[in-house]
């Protein structure tokens, strides 16, 4: 118990809780861009809200101001992570080998782009290799291989609803010989200008049946994507500044949201819990207690300037639940905060002389 006391004594001083925001900083960094923004919500909520409460910092202002506080500073300082993360090369991208868009094997294979991060303004080279052997039978055969290169992801024309136009885009292609059998390998070399995150996507196509229906067979990257990320192009410092306003957006969303959601429903019960007790609201100095305020005439009669036949004042009869220690208003049977049954003790004008009368 003391050790505990210890503990929250130390993290009522301003090292103390400067230490738990620095805590909930690394730990919403860690499991934001680790694991998912998903997972960063119920991370932040225990090492940003309940440990701090669990540790006696209790006023929801302060708790507000320290959320906020690790947002703020949690986007910079994982932009400066998340640029290291973004120009590591990407893996290797297939496309699908189920019919229609594959026999047995992938029709498109090790898709890549070289060099992964360069300057702004620079030739990139992108690469497929293409195995006509895969193509499903009785089709016309490869027709063309297209090259697909923007930064608005998993785009394959010039107007997405998901991206704000216009934006970078790129579309060279490459017509495959008709009588393509053994494995190829397609090159396009793509100037890219400015400093950008892309991304490409590479897809082939063929006709089939009685009305030579065009099937495409795109990359299959199983990023949740549809496309692969690559390349990078400018400094390193520029893709910091260019993934600091996305974290930003993406922080506040999923658990900045959910951190205040939850913020305001603590804060709710704090106001229903001390108005219970008398108080004015979490935060708020204690009512004064009956014991210390001034007492009236032991006379019996009213005080001066109360109505005749008034109520005794509020708390003059409340007690401390036996059980949880929570505080009952008068005339009540039963704790409102754990339910045990409730002893009132005989005030003391009404208990019997010890000694009775001599």
């Amino acid at each position: 118990m003391e050790q505990r006391n210890s503990v929250k004594s130390f993290v009522g001083k301003p090292v103390g809780r400067l230490l738990i925001a620095a805590l909930a900083t690394a730990t919403l960094i860690g499991s934001f861009l680790l694991l998912s923004p998903v997972i960063s919500i119920p991370t932040f909520l225990f090492f940003g809200l309940a440990i701090p409460i669990y540790l006696g910092w209790k006023r929801p202002r302060q708790l507000a101001i320290m959320g906020l506080a690790v947002l703020l500073v949690a986007a910079p300082i994982g932009s400066l992570w998340e640029a290291q993360i973004v120009r590591q090369p990407s893996p290797l991208g297939n496309s699908d080998n189920f019919a229609p868009y594959g026999n047995g094997g992938s029709v498109l294979q090790n898709a890549h782009v070289t060099p992964f991060d360069g300057a702004g303004g620079a030739t990139y080279n992108f690469s497929v290799e293409v195995f006509p052997q895969y193509v499903p039978a009785n089709t016309s055969g490869l027709l063309w291989v297209e090259l697909f290169v923007t930064t608005c992801v998993g785009a394959t024309g010039n107007n997405s609803p998901y991206c704000p136009t216009p934006y970078p885009f790129y579309s060279p292609n490459s017509t495959l010989p008709s009588n393509l059998t053994s494995p190829s390998t397609v090159y396009f070399d793509q100037p890219l200008s400015g400093s950008n995150i892309w991304w490409f996507q590479f897809a082939t196509a063929y006709r089939s049946g009685p009305d030579q229906n065009l099937t495409w067979i795109f990359l299959d990257p199983n990023n949740g994507y549809g496309a692969i990320e690559g390349p990078v192009s400018g400094s390193y410092t520029s893709t910091v500044e260019l993934v600091i306003p996305s974290l930003y957006q993406d922080m506040f969303f999923y658990p900045g949201a959910v951190f205040f959601l939850a913020l305001l429903i603590y804060y709710v019960f704090k106001r229903r819990e001390a108005a219970r007790q008398g108080g004015a609201g979490p935060g708020s100095p204690p009512a004064s207690s009956p014991d210390v305020a001034t007492s009236s005439p032991s006379t019996g009669s009213p005080p001066a300037g109360s109505p005749k036949g008034s109520a005794p004042a509020r708390g003059a009869a409340e007690m401390h639940c036996p059980n949880c220690q929570a505080v009952v208003y008068a005339n009540e049977t039963s704790c409102w905060k754990c339910g045990a049954a409730l002893t009132r003790p005989v005030p003391a004008a009404e208990a019997p002389l010890a000694g009775g009368r001599t």
